[in-house]
């Protein structure tokens, strides 16, 4: 035998090769991503025979052969909104708080636990009631929600755990992962978590002028791992961002950031139909209302310079800015030419526009195929500002053929012809004939 031999013989074997761990996690959450809870959320035409099925099985003291997932599955249909309060189901409701404190089964105690956290009412007989069985069964609990339990003590005290948990997010860079963290896989579920919401915006409202409670707000309602914004308790949120500027405003990059970040969770308030903007106060609505009128305004003024080469438009600018600037516009929508819609599709692409931007288009061809029209709403008065050497056209509100706001397309040549608008060109005092009209 040779000496690379029995060299070879003699040394220590190689240790061997363990597989990359992150592949492993990172498997592991998506898993736990897409189904978060061990309880089966069946469909409501499932649930009722779910519940029937369990019934019969507790009456008849027949379990052989009975899944878990049956089992657990019909706890949450037993303890959802519908069924929770039936006289009928007290017995199967009493059978699974019994299998709590008897039970030491981590995937049972698990899904019930996932059962009370999706059910959770604070002042509910069966919140109470599964809180105090699950908080004699905490020792027994798989290692997630022992987990929660030591990182969230109150979870189980119904009249608590929504202000601790609130109050533990506030702490927390980021809520969303750091609560994961904890045990709670989602976060933006049902039950608990919507008191939480609750308490949570609440307890941020107060500070809701700094940029940096702004963003931490904005980053809990649409986390960017989450295809969807949070849909419950989003009235309360937006109107907590916005109820602090009914008289005054932020920083425009705090304004910027504010609607161009609800109007992509929630949709642009001016077009949404119902949804969260359905719920806001009126006065809140009308501080998003209002910027957007700036933002359309300045972007209407920018590309009109841009494609009409007229020294009129610089005091045509400072005009309508002052008139918004005195809130004397209380909203505003743009309808651009395609040679307008052409150069505000590329200031978007380019970023060197930001922000929320939505228009309309002014479909006239032959010479007024370049006009690009400002529809503004000024009190009862409805306004049409139009460039190239376009009138300025006002209605009272209320016409039957006055141009409403927030149309996909507008003739220019139309609204020139609707019988009954007061109009005037853009010379001597056109100002002050505006002013005395509106």
């Amino acid at each position: 035998m040779s000496l690379d031999d029995t060299l070879a013989r003699l040394r220590p074997p190689e240790p061997p090769v363990l597989p990359n761990l992150k592949t492993f996690a990172a498997a592991a959450e998506r898993i736990l991503h897409r189904w978060p809870d061990v309880a089966p959320d069946p469909p409501e035409r499932d649930r009722e025979q779910l519940v029937l099925r369990m019934e019969a099985h507790r009456v008849e003291e027949r379990w052989d052969g009975v899944r878990m997932s049956l089992v657990t599955a019909a706890a949450r249909a037993v303890f959802d909104a519908t069924r929770r309060g039936r006289p009928d189901l007290a017995d199967l409701r009493g059978f699974y708080l019994a299998e709590i404190r008897a039970s030491h089964r981590t995937t049972f105690l698990g899904a019930m636990v996932s059962v009370y956290l999706e059910s959770f009412a604070p002042d509910a007989p069966h919140t109470r009631a599964l809180a105090e069985a699950l908080s004699g069964a905490r020792d027994r609990l798989g290692a997630r929600w022992r987990t929660l339990v030591e990182g969230i003590p109150e979870v189980f005290r119904p009249d608590l755990a929504p202000e601790a948990i609130a109050r533990r997010m506030v702490g927390m860079r980021s809520p969303w992962p750091e609560l994961k963290a904890l045990g709670l896989r989602a976060p933006h579920a049902p039950g608990l978590m919507d008191f939480v919401h609750d308490a949570y915006v609440a307890r941020l409202k107060p500070h809701l002028t700094v940029r940096a409670e702004i963003e931490q707000l904005l980053s809990w309602l649409k986390p960017d791992d989450q295809a969807v914004a949070r849909s419950s308790g989003a009235p309360a949120a937006i109107e907590a961002l916005l109820g602090h500027w009914r008289t005054g405003n932020p920083p425009e990059a705090d304004i910027d950031l504010i609607t161009r970040s609800l109007v992509a969770f929630y949709g642009d308030p001016r077009v949404q139909q119902g949804g969260a903007w359905a719920s806001v106060a009126s006065d809140c609505l009308a501080v998003i209302l209002r910027w957007l009128t700036g933002k359309d305004i300045r972007f209407f003024m920018d590309v009109v310079s841009a494609v009409e080469d007229s020294h009129m438009w610089e005091p045509r600018r400072r005009f309508w800015l002052k008139l918004h600037a005195q809130r004397r516009i209380d909203a505003a929508w743009v309808a651009f030419s395609p040679s307008g819609a052409e150069y505000a599709r590329r200031l978007l692409k380019t970023g060197e526009v930001r922000g929320v931007v939505s228009y309309g288009q002014q479909t006239a061809g032959y010479s007024r195929a370049n006009t690009s029209l400002l529809i503004l709403k000024c009190g009862n008065r409805i306004v049409v500002e139009g460039s190239h050497s376009y009138k300025v056209h006002i209605f009272r509100e209320g016409h039957p053929h006055a141009p409403a706001l927030y149309q996909r397309a507008y003739d220019c040549e139309q609204i020139r012809l609707v019988p009954g608008a007061e109009s005037r060109s853009h010379l001597g005092d056109w100002q002050g004939w505006v002013e005395e009209r509106i």
